[in-house]
């Protein structure tokens, strides 16, 4: 009996079939490559596609080009000489582009772009259903936490009043997240800042002019002032008071200089008062004596540079906050000298940040992974303390953050009515690597909490300020130091530094006045210039 063989065949495979997606005006703006001559030649059959939804999020090619930050193409789509795109034409969701700027877009071109869209007559407070009628307003707030959008939206007359879905407005919302002074329009900010200026130079001279009486014309001498220059600047303070007087704001910058102790205390508190510093300093604090006293003196010092009219300002500032040194004493800080270049650096950190303040008042110390050392240690201190540590172990550094420096310096006296901070805190964090056995953004949620609880404890969010610098050359520090930049919701109270320390230390370290006077800088960056930037 003959057997018939059949041959078994595997199923045969579909034919794929593929298609060349054609490029679009939608795409082209998504993806940044829309060219002048490309949106001619895509309006030509038909201009009004600039303001119709499409591409694969459905929207506008102008929402298109602000979800994405492609400032360049925004403005192309809003000035060309075919068909300018609605600036209120909407896209899915009843999204309209000053919406998806505010939500999606990223921090670089992101409040030029909103400019952009407001100077085209973008209406400010449109809302959707789909978005809980939350404004473009609400999300520079919750969203963004961006300062200059929030501005700019303010500028333009954003609603502060209007309710989303949850009832709540943007003043509600901009409270929540300690951004509340930030919805004051640019005109008002202005005036008042110049009104402060104006207040704290006229302080100022309040000071000295008391302080000189006991010291001989030595603050004077500090400010090389004599004669005939002595007059002048007088004279334009006098009519800087008379300005004020007679705009009805002669509290503000009273024009008489205080002739006796009395005189000066009453000055003092006034400007306690009106800068927010009641919290910290009470009328008849003798602290800002002290310091006055002091810088007088350092003008005298020859061995310094500090003693500049400059630094000497710089130096005050500095004074007023009680400096905490996070030091990293990692295992990898055991690499080339790091941590001995740590230590050099923190000991002449320390000398400058207690320069000017009385004796009994120290710095704090703190280390990742080494015990707490004693409490309010002198410069001498510092040193010694530093010097017994030895480098091992891990870069908890937003965990230690919390536990070893926040929670009994600042939480633990929020906590208890009976107690309140004394001096704004300067937290100033050195390290040469990424968090490590800690969720990676654990440092910038602690900073953000912080700020939080401030507010909710009814001080500003400034009360205690953050500096963080890298040592070394490791990748990954470099990349969490950018990542902390790039955080809109801190960047009010937290200042990272560019220069590597070790490097910079490398450099001036055999010029003692140099590397002094940078530290100095460096230090008062985060609590001079965080409204400048």
């Amino acid at each position: 009996m003959l057997r018939r063989r059949y041959k078994i065949c595997a199923p045969e495979r579909p034919k794929t079939i593929r298609t060349l997606t054609m490029p679009s005006l939608h795409d082209d703006s998504w993806e940044g490559r829309l060219t002048a001559a490309d949106l001619e030649n895509y309006l030509a059959p038909n201009a009004s596609i600039i303001d119709s939804p499409g591409g694969h999020k459905v929207i506008t090619p102008l929402a298109a080009a602000c979800w994405r930050g492609h400032l360049a193409i925004v403005k192309l789509l809003l000035n060309n000489p075919i068909r300018r795109a609605d600036v209120n034409a909407l896209s899915s969701h009843d999204r309209t582009a000053l919406f998806c700027a505010t939500k999606f877009s990223p921090s670089k071109n992101r409040a030029a772009i909103v400019r952009a869209l407001l100077e085209a007559g973008a209406d400010v407070n449109a809302t959707s259903e789909y978005d809980a009628h939350n404004t473009p307003l609400m999300n520079a707030i919750v969203e963004l936490r961006d300062k200059k959008v929030i501005h700019e939206l303010v500028d333009h007359g954003a609603s502060l009043n209007l309710r989303n879905a949850q009832h709540k407005t943007a003043e509600m919302l901009a409270e929540e997240v300690g951004l509340g002074r930030e919805l004051r329009p640019r005109s008002e900010i202005i005036s008042t800042l110049s009104a402060i200026v104006d207040f704290l130079i006229s302080l100022v001279m309040h000071i000295f002019g008391f302080i000189n009486q006991f010291i001989n014309g030595s603050v004077k001498k500090l400010f090389g002032m004599s004669g005939s220059q002595d007059q002048e600047i007088m004279q334009d303070f006098a009519e800087r008071n008379s300005r004020e007087r007679k705009d009805g704001h002669d509290d503000v910058n009273p024009g008489v200089i205080p002739q006796t102790a009395e005189e000066f205390q009453a000055s003092l508190d006034t400007y306690v008062t009106k800068s927010g510093l009641e919290r910290f300093f009470a009328p008849g604090d003798p602290f800002l004596h002290n310091l006055a006293e002091k810088a007088a003196a350092l003008r005298d010092d020859p061995s310094s540079n500090l003693g500049s009219p400059e630094n000497i300002s710089r130096l005050t500032c500095l004074s007023l906050y009680q400096p905490v040194i996070y030091c990293d004493d990692s295992g990898s800080m055991d690499k080339h000298d790091r941590y001995e270049h740590q230590r050099e650096l923190v000991s002449r950190i320390a000398r400058i940040a207690t320069k000017i303040v009385p004796d009994d008042m120290g710095v704090e110390l703190r280390f990742i992974n080494a015990p707490n050392p004693a409490p309010n240690l002198s410069a001498a201190h510092i040193d010694a303390a530093v010097r017994m540590v030895r480098p091992s172990g891990g870069t908890k550094i937003g965990t230690v953050l919390k536990d070893k420096i926040l929670q009994p310096l600042v939480y633990d006296i929020l906590s208890d009515p009976q107690q309140k901070l004394h001096r704004p805190l300067l937290v100033c964090t050195i390290t040469d690597g990424c968090p490590s056995a800690e969720a990676a953004d654990l440092f910038q949620q602690t900073i953000y909490q912080c700020k939080r609880s401030l507010v909710d404890a009814g001080y500003e969010p400034n009360a205690v300020m953050f500096c963080i610098s890298q040592i070394g050359n490791d990748e990954s520090a470099s990349a969490f130091l950018e990542k902390l930049r790039g955080d809109q919701a801190i960047q009010d109270v937290l200042y990272c530094t560019t220069d590597k320390l070790d490097d910079a230390f490398k450099e001036l370290k055999e010029n003692e006045r140099g590397l002094e006077e940078w530290l100095l800088k460096l230090l008062t960056r985060p609590i001079m210039e965080r409204d400048l930037d």
